[in-house]
């Protein structure tokens, strides 16, 4: 890892033969998608069972939208099952700018948007299964700003072990907001923001949907207790020591653990030339 490239450490290039193998689907090219397929298995279990949390694939440039699409889902198959991101159950999900901000409207969300902090984990408002790890292939940066901002929930659990009344509250149900007004499912789902039951810590965190989930008739308001863990939980993911900053190319996809890194943006802006402006192509994956 250097200051300036936190990813040099975990960022991989992956051959144009086995690039072009995973999206075509060649059975000539079986050798090279069961080799990369082992490679990328291993990749799983060396940076997301433990620190970083992360890793990336580049030298991806070459590809074709279509084919950076095909890739994207190919290889997530390859980590686990797809989990469907919206009602309508699309398992791939452009993150861009759509001119929106959260709460704007029933369904309007981070991904959307072209603004930054909010730091969170992915899906924490989606009932059902959640994603043990999600990916964003680059297909196009923004011409300014638009960096991922990661922290650590080891961290920040070390900072929280020396707030117990804050570490307890966190640890209390909250309502995310579903964000969907599909018929049948429902407002809001309950979890809570700090889950220390199994053998890893796990987070499920976005202040504003857990506001947004507070607001509905049925759900009683956020005690002063949780309010002030948030605030205090806020603090903590704002601290510039325990981010790190790292910036995708056009043509890198990133790997990260959903279960341990809290993430975000800085805010961006795009080109007004006509280029097609920032845009990630998401999966979110179940693992085994």
């Amino acid at each position: 890892m250097t200051a300036n490239d936190p990813f040099s450490d975990v960022r991989y290039h992956v051959d144009a033969a086995a690039a072009q193998a995973i999206t075509d689907g060649d059975q000539h090219a079986a050798g090279h998608r069961r080799e990369f397929e082992q490679t990328l298995r291993s990749y799983l279990r060396r940076h997301l069972d433990r620190r970083p949390g992360y890793f990336v694939l580049s030298g991806l440039d070459g590809l074709t939208e279509a084919q950076a699409r095909e890739f994207a889902l190919a290889t997530s198959r390859t980590v686990g099952e797809l989990l469907p991101q919206d009602g309508a159950g699309a398992i791939l999900r452009e993150v861009r700018d759509r001119g929106v901000r959260i709460g704007d409207d029933a369904t309007a969300r981070y991904s959307d948007s072209r603004h930054g902090g909010n730091l969170h984990t992915d899906a924490a408002h989606r009932p059902g299964r959640l994603p043990d790890c999600f990916t964003l292939f680059c297909l196009r940066p923004a011409a300014r700003g638009g960096a991922l901002v990661t922290v650590h929930v080891d961290d920040l659990l070390e900072i929280l072990r020396e707030h117990p009344d804050v570490l307890e509250t966190l640890q209390l149900p909250v309502h995310f907001d579903t964000r969907d007004d599909s018929p049948g499912t429902p407002p809001t789902t309950q979890r809570p923001i700090l889950d220390l039951s199994g053998s890893h810590a796990r987070m499920y965190y976005l202040r504003e949907y857990i506001e947004l989930g507070h607001r509905h008739e049925h759900v009683p308001a956020l005690t002063p207790a949780q309010v002030d863990a948030m605030d205090f939980l806020d603090t903590l993911l704002d601290r510039r020591d325990l981010q790190v900053h790292g910036r995708l190319a056009s043509g890198e996809m990133i790997f990260i653990d959903n279960r341990s890194i809290v993430h975000g943006r800085t805010e961006f802006e795009d080109d007004r030339s006509g280029a097609g402006g920032r845009l990630l192509l998401r999966t979110w994956i179940a693992m085994p």
